[in-house]
């Protein structure tokens, strides 16, 4: 059980074994994954993001295609090159190794470049949602809502409770025609959304790509090679 279900389990423990009858809570809940699908912004901030993934990994194959044709060449002629031959064969790899390493820890690092685009992009639309889900549910009455979408395991919830629905009405009322994610406006957030939540991005954080490259035929690497993992 994670700290978020953990939290839900104690709080709805709280509410019913403590609360009496003449004072029950009220809790509803949203899909937020289902409300960010109906939002052409929210959409059209993916896809931004995955071009940039697509475009960040073409480079870095290519990289690792280069290195695999270098090491390649390396493995077959290193029996009959020169030792001065073979450490400059061995230092072009290991230097084109670390600006892989480099790379890869730059675009798809904790902090890399895909994390800041994502926090952009990603952002202003989810504040923009927390907001208006929040203010949905204060004009309603109630006092808690729970995002199902988030990895908590809801058994029954009566349809009556249910505001993604309003809330994706809420919020398309709420943002006419606005400029695509990530442009430049004026006060810097997404139509007249405030900010909300703190948390970033929708989609699960993006791994690295793996490290498709082999070692020579005997098996052997450079020397020292500082190979990724």
């Amino acid at each position: 059980m994670n700290r978020y279900m953990l939290f839900l389990a104690i709080l709805l423990l709280g509410i019913t074994g403590t609360a009496p009858l003449s004072a029950q809570q009220n809790i509803a809940y949203v899909d937020i994954a289902a409300i960010m699908k109906e939002l052409p912004e929210a959409q059209e901030a993916q896809r931004m993001l995955d071009a940039l993934v697509d475009k960040w990994q073409k480079e870095l194959r290519d990289m690792e295609d280069e290195w695999q044709a270098k090491f390649n060449d390396y493995d077959k002629r290193k029996l009959i090159l020169t030792e001065q031959g073979r450490a400059r064969a061995e230092k072009d790899l290991q230097e084109l190794d670390a600006r892989i390493m480099d790379f890869r820890d730059q675009k798809f690092g904790q902090d890399g470049a895909l994390f800041q685009e994502e926090d952009r992009l990603m952002r202003p639309i989810q504040d923009l949602v927390f907001d208006q889900v929040k203010g949905l549910a204060v004009e309603l009455g109630y006092d808690y809502v729970v995002d199902k979408s988030g990895g908590v395991m809801i058994i029954y919830a009566n349809p009556d409770h249910d505001l993604t629905l309003q809330s994706i009405e809420r919020i398309k009322s709420y943002l006419p025609a606005r400029e695509a994610p990530g442009a430049t406006t004026q006060g810097g957030g997404v139509g007249g959304g405030g900010t909300g939540g703190g948390q970033t991005g929708t989609r699960p954080p993006t791994s690295p790509p793996p490290d498709d490259r082999r070692a020579g035929q005997d098996g052997s690497v450079p020397p020292d090679a500082d190979r990724p993992r």
